[in-house]
Formats: C-alpha cells, structure tokens, sequence
C-alpha cells in the first residue's frame, strides 16, 4: 500500500491515478461508492445492475408454466440449481 497526493478541481473532481484503477478496477464512466468512515472518505468500486419488474400477469403464467411440465422434470431442474 502506498500513498497518492493528488489536486482537487474546481468541481470537487479528483484523477486516480492509473496504476490504482487498474489495481481496484475503476473503469471510465462506471459508478463508484464514496463512503465516510471515522478514518476519512473510502472510495470502491461499484456495480449497476439492471432490475427488471415482472407484472403479476407475467408470474402467474410461468407458474401455470411450471405446472405444466409435472413435478418429475421440475425436481430435475432444481437439483440443477442447487
């Protein structure tokens, strides 16, 4: 571990230095999380992950799905998931 001193900008931007965002992976344009900590500001790296809301429609129609396929076949796809 080391010690970077780098300039803060007008904005409140700062620049990491390359070999840290390669080593802590911080890509271009990609979300971080900035946390306080009684030590000072702890910057990681973050993931955005897409959701998705199903309608109760959409639900109801994979259990009449599941249903269908029998409890033999869907006890075989679940050891699979297991």
């Amino acid at each position: 571990m080391g010690r970077e001193i780098v300039l803060l900008g007008e904005k409140g931007q700062i620049t990491i230095p390359k070999r840290l965002r390669e080593k802590y992976g911080f890509e271009v344009r990609s979300p971080v999380i900035l946390e306080e900590t009684p030590q000072g500001l702890l910057l990681k790296p973050s993931v955005a992950v897409e959701v998705r809301i199903f309608s109760r429609e959409e639900v109801e129609e994979w259990v009449k799905e599941d249903q269908l396929r029998g409890e033999e076949e869907r006890e075989e796809i679940l050891k699979k998931w297991r």
